[in-house]
């Protein structure tokens, strides 16, 4: 019954009213027993100062008895509860109580004396539910206090009472006023229920057409209008929703982030993306600033970038922030994204907030960033292989030239007095040969060109045996620190190159040091996975060996970094180097198979890490024992087309004791080795030659002379020899230019190695 509004306006309002007569009650009943004590107030002050006259007399004259009869008289009064004579101090001299107004006054002589006021002045005060005054004794000087103590018992029934009678009063009112509101409004309450029903079917009918009773006059006139108005309000109210719908679908099926704020950059929506972007929930995030859940980079780039978006609201004009920006999260996740925004402007024309567009594009910087590095590492292996080209071209006529001066010089040298200027002078050509051919190498090897006759080594122990060499070539005030790695797995690498990388980056390593300094040299084993080719693309993943030289040195500056492997590219003063070392390091480890990488800052040094393929399971290499031989008495059948070349090698072979015959063309080798009665032992052959090259020769001639041994020899690069010559590595093969010894050396190797006895 209580739902029904009529009810509930009916019982409200008389609530409201009683509780008014209530309080109207309280107020006259409280305001009625103050002006009862008030007047009661001053009746007893009265009072008190007659008795305290009256007192005085008595006191005076010593007369007690008649000072206690006084007093007795004076507390037959109804209200009066008791009635204390003292003197100054404090001590009784008279003391009339009576525990209610029903009982009789008496004599108490229990106490000697009670408290009195420290100041001989009269005083009236409440305490509990008694009226207490204190009225002092005067006779020319203070005798003493008379202490009156009034009930306020009458003054609590008389508020009781008049409590009583205004609610009685008030429940015949609220009797007589609900009967009145129950008449007077239900009609006008009538016509509110139908209008709350019509608001209800309203709220619980979204979309659908809803039409008031007739019937009440108060709300006939609305009706039609309210029926109209309903099924224009449900049509807007359908529209309405399945704009939201598409709205709410649209905004979820986005493949970006979607921030809308408000003109004070507060959030107003969230989409789904935008939630896992910032880890903030759309429930979370209304209301809060756009900054607190926005974080782009760094404080100063994320004040900046802030700034930029508060102009969107200011200018009304749409921004993209320039760049990528980093976005960390709630929960402390970083992504890479861009923004943009735009403001939002009513049908008014008026400024309603802003929409921010989010784009998640981590994996996509992340594959730009790899192919940067990707384009950066192809564009230097090419250029390094453009320059390789170069080197590798210019090395077949410089090899010739160098071979043909070199000859002739240990020649000359042979016929010379070893005490002559001219023998000195001779000296000086072969040494200025051998350093042109020393450059001639490091070019090659730079270029990954130079024949290399590769072994299996252990990288700790060949390092450890180069530590004398290398101390002697960084000099006292470096400090070497060797720290081999433990049980690190071999390598197949050419003795000789392994000692240019050594010299190379030790030597490098200490021209950078300025003073004292330190230069660590360890290795390791480690594995490289996919993931390490996005910084060395060249290598493919498995097992290598690491060989890191690291300096104390002054540090490179990224530019210089990205340069320091280019052949004659050197930051040292002129005449201090070639600008080949580091060139010939890369070149080096690039034909075997390997990496190399460089991290340096300007002031902390410099690390280079090598990676050469580690080898398992390698059967043990045997070393050929006893001396090297110079000559013998064999026959060889010598093929140069180079007739510079030939005309040296024929006159140091003949001088090692050989009978040479000598061809300068495949043709003419060809037509010697027809003659059965030559006896040849060894064809010493050029690979590359017009017409025909040193293999397909060597082919011809073991056809009809199958005992036949061959050595190779070439000054073009390796790559020309493999693509041209057709030579493999296990072949006997003599790089240009050779000296004496090593022209020797190679021949005793090609021949078996075994002495000939005369």
């Amino acid at each position: 019954m209580l739902k029904r509004l009529e009810v509930k306006i009916i019982v409200l309002l008389a609530l409201i009213l009683a509780v008014m007569i209530a309080v109207y009650g309280w107020w006259t009943g409280s305001r009625q027993q103050s002006v009862y004590i008030q007047a009661l107030s001053d009746n007893l002050r009265v009072l008190s100062y007659n008795h305290a006259d009256d007192a005085a007399s008595y006191i005076v004259t010593q007369e007690y008895a008649g000072l206690e009869s006084h007093m007795m008289n004076a507390a037959s009064m109804p209200d009066v509860l008791s009635i204390q004579v003292t003197e100054p101090d404090g001590h009784l001299l008279c003391n009339i109580k009576r525990s209610s107004r029903n009982t009789l006054p008496t004599l108490s002589y229990a106490a000697r004396s009670i408290p009195v006021p420290s100041a001989p002045k009269p005083d009236l005060r409440r305490d509990g539910n008694q009226l207490v005054s204190w009225a002092p004794i005067f006779a020319g000087t203070h005798l003493g206090w008379v202490r009156m103590a009034l009930s306020l018992e009458t003054a609590n029934q008389l508020q009781a009472a008049t409590w009583n009678s205004s609610l009685q009063i008030g429940a015949l009112w609220i009797m007589v006023g609900t009967l009145l509101m129950i008449v007077v409004v239900k009609r006008p309450l009538r016509a509110v229920r139908e209008l709350s029903s019509f608001a209800q079917d309203l709220q619980d009918h979204k979309g659908a057409q809803v039409s008031v009773q007739r019937g009440v006059y108060e709300i006939d006139l609305l009706a039609d209008a309210l029926n109209h108005s309903s099924t224009q309000l449900r049509d807007a109210e359908q529209r309405l929703l399945a704009e939201q719908e598409r709205l709410t679908v649209t905004l979820q099926s986005i493949g970006d982030g979607v921030i809308a704020t408000d003109t004070g950059s507060r959030i107003m929506l969230l989409n789904q993306i935008a939630e896992e972007l910032t880890g903030w929930s759309e429930g979370e995030a209304k209301g809060a600033e756009l900054g607190q859940v926005l974080k782009l980079g760094t404080e100063e780039e994320h004040d900046e970038a802030m700034a930029q978006l508060d102009c969107v609201l200011q200018a009304r004009r749409t921004l993209e922030l320039p760049g990528q920006h980093l976005l960390v999260s709630k929960s402390g996740a970083r992504r890479t994204v861009t923004a943009n925004g735009a403001p939002i402007i009513d049908s008014s024309g008026q400024l309603a907030g802003m929409v921010l567009v989010i784009r998640d594009v981590t994996e996509k910087a992340a594959i730009e960033a790899e192919k940067r590095g990707l384009a950066q590492q192809l564009a230097q292996s090419q250029k390094m292989e453009a320059v390789g080209q170069l080197a590798g071209g210019v090395a077949h006529d410089f090899n010739n030239m160098l071979g043909v001066i070199i000859g002739h010089a240990e020649l000359a040298l042979l016929r010379t007095d070893t005490s002559g200027e001219m023998h000195d002078r001779l000296k000086e050509i072969l040494d200025a040969a051998k350093r042109s051919a020393d450059i001639t190498r490091q070019l090659l090897a730079f270029s990954r060109q130079q024949h290399a006759e590769p072994k299996v080594l252990d990288l700790n122990e060949t390092i450890a045996r180069m530590l004398k060499m290398l101390h002697r070539l960084i000099g006292e005030d470096v400090d070497l620190s060797w720290s081999p790695g433990f049980n690190v797995s071999k390598v197949r690498i050419d003795p000789s190159q392994l000692d240019q990388i050594m010299a190379n980056l030790c030597v490098n390593a200490r021209d950078a040091i300025a003073g004292v300094g330190t230069i660590n040299i360890y290795t390791e084993n480690v594995t490289l996975s996919h993931h390490d080719q996005a910084r060395m693309v060249d290598l493919e993943p498995g097992d290598y060996v690491m060989l890191v030289v690291a300096d104390s040195g002054a540090g490179m500056t990224r530019e210089v970094i990205d340069r320091i492997f280019e052949p004659f590219f050197s930051t040292k003063a002129l005449g201090r180097g070639t600008g080949l070392g580091l060139a010939t390091v890369f070149g080096i480890v690039k034909q075997n198979g390997g990496n190399i990488e460089v991290d340096s800052e300007p002031g902390h040094g410099a690390t280079f890490r090598i990676y050469l393929p580690a080898v398992h399971d390698v059967a043990q290499e045997t070393k050929p024992e006893g001396a090297r031989p110079v000559g013998g008495t064999e026959t060889i059948l010598l093929v140069e087309d180079e007739a510079a070349i030939m005309d040296i090698g024929t006159t140091i072979l003949s001088g090692l004791g050989y009978t040479v015959y000598a061809a300068g063309s495949p043709e003419q080798a060809i037509s010697i080795a027809a003659d059965d009665s030559k006896v040849i032992d060894l064809l010493l052959t050029d690979i590359i030659m017009p017409g025909m090259n040193g293999r397909d020769l060597s082919e011809r001639l073991l056809s009809s002379r199958p005992g036949l041994k061959c050595l190779f020899m070439s000054g073009y690069t390796a790559d020309v020899i493999a693509e041209r010559g057709k030579v493999e590595g296990d072949m006997c093969f003599l790089q240009k230019p050779f000296t004496m010894q090593t022209l020797a050396a190679k021949v005793r190797e090609a021949l078996g190695g075994s002495t000939p006895t005369n």
